[in-house]
């Protein structure tokens, strides 16, 4: 019996880049912050406007790092080539799902305008989403590249 690398790839597990993940997920959150921030002071935004926006961002950013954690735990139970697509693909699911969830769920538990929460958490959700499509398709090339065989 031989294990050949090939072997190997396909019956380890699936290698969720969760920190790099929380990561891109933090720093976009930080960003849209002070992008929120900046237009509050430019256009002497109300604070029950940029209250609700800010938590439309934050329902944004709960429900990705809810998919995240999602797909890190989906990775240690999925093996084989395609596993960590369908790891990120599940996960993207949480996501998609989650955030307007936490949007309407924090629409009727506080008393915020319904059109800045909205686009808070869309803004949120796409500039972030994003970034962690970069995030992936980054990890996916080193992947690649690294299961190339080199011609030595």
């Amino acid at each position: 019996m031989t294990d050949s690398p090939a072997a190997a790839r396909a019956s380890a597990p699936a290698d969720f880049p969760t920190f790099r993940l929380l990561a891109a997920t933090a720093i976009s959150t930080v960003v849209l912050l002070i992008v929120a921030t900046m237009v509050k002071v430019g256009a002497e935004l109300d604070p029950a406007t940029y209250q609700a926006v800010v938590l439309g961002l934050a329902a944004a950013s709960v429900g990705h790092a809810l998919g995240i954690f999602a797909g890190a735990f989906l990775a240690t139970t999925q093996r084989g080539v395609d596993a960590l697509m369908t790891v990120y693909l599940a996960s993207t699911v949480v996501r998609f799902l989650g955030t307007p969830l936490l949007a309407l769920s924090l629409y009727f538990a506080l008393p915020v305008k319904a059109q800045p929460l909205l686009i808070g958490a869309a803004t949120g959700y796409l500039l972030i989403l994003v970034a962690d499509i970069a995030t992936m398709f980054k990890s996916m090339q080193g992947r690649a590249s690294a299961s190339i065989p080199s011609k030595a």
